[in-house]
């Protein structure tokens, strides 16, 4: 009989429980490989962060939690969008194609990556593009409040920053910090929750238990959703702007809109042009 995850967190030392686990991920990575060679034409799709083609991207179990995502924002969307070996979710994959087309770009950057995303470092690991990452709770290189890094001025060439401003106090500041340290002539790729009812901002700093924000905003820790104009935010404190948009790229990767309703498969990027001052967002 095998152990379930409970049981072998009680009784497996942790060094084998990391074997173990190392074992199962490896195993199923060889599972779908050996899938692809003897079953080529079954294959439909194909995760360009872990590199694997299979015959159908998996559901996640947001719906059955319920005390941390709001079930009513995965009722009218498609929930078979997460790839059965990294979890990459649409807009991870559409920014593995995209860094897939600026290699070139990210070989030679200075990047800095804050809440890095399993399924992108995956991608980064495999094409040999280098990050600092950066998280203020997480485990990362670097412990920083996006709000205030400390960070000197002009300090990278591009910045990631993926579903973060939304947990933030101020994303605004947040914002003009990520201008402040980017380079002149930098990139910063980011990504919002956007509700398409939403035309730029739903934030009510009178929403503030995790039953409030949960309701409203769709996660327990979700401080507000962003509309669909929200990179509207960007332009307005000197960054030029261009939509990395799912619809430009293949369906074997699946570059739909999910889980969630406010899961849109748009990503935006940010270059701040030479010698462009800092703007204040209102």
């Amino acid at each position: 009989m095998g152990l379930n995850q409970k049981t072998m967190k009680q009784k497996c030392p942790k060094c084998l429980r990391k074997v173990l686990s190392w074992g199962r991920k490896h195993f199923k990575i060889v599972r779908y490989k050996l899938r692809a060679l003897l079953h080529p034409q079954k294959m439909q799709f194909y995760c360009p962060c872990c590199g694997i083609r299979f015959r159908e991207f998996v559901a996640g179990d947001y719906k059955e939690r319920p005390k941390r995502f709001n079930p009513e924002r995965y009722e009218h969307t498609r929930q078979d969008v997460l790839c059965p070996v990294c979890r990459a979710l649409p807009r991870h994959r559409i920014l593995a194609l995209w860094s897939e087309e600026h290699k070139q770009l990210l070989k030679s950057a200075k990047i800095l990556y804050f809440a890095p995303e399993y399924s992108m470092m995956k991608w980064m690991k495999k094409n040999g593009v280098t990050c600092t990452t950066a998280d203020l709770f997480s485990k990362a290189e670097l412990k920083l409040d996006i709000q205030a890094t400390g960070l000197p001025d002009d300090s990278y060439d591009v910045i990631i920053c993926n579903h973060v401003m939304e947990h933030v106090d101020d994303f605004r500041k947040a914002l003009r910090e990520m201008h402040r340290i980017l380079r002149p002539g930098g990139s910063f790729i980011c990504s919002f929750p956007m509700d398409p009812k939403v035309e730029l901002l739903d934030e009510d700093e009178n929403v503030l238990t995790e039953e409030e924000m949960l309701k409203r905003f769709g996660q327990n820790d979700h401080k507000r959703v962003f509309g669909m104009k929200a990179d509207q935010f960007l332009t307005e404190i000197g960054f030029e702007v261009e939509r990395i948009d799912g619809k430009d790229y293949p369906d074997e990767i699946l570059p739909v809109v999910g889980p969630a309703d406010y899961d849109m498969n748009v990503l935006f990027w940010g270059k701040k042009v030479q010698g462009n001052s800092l703007q204040k967002i209102s």
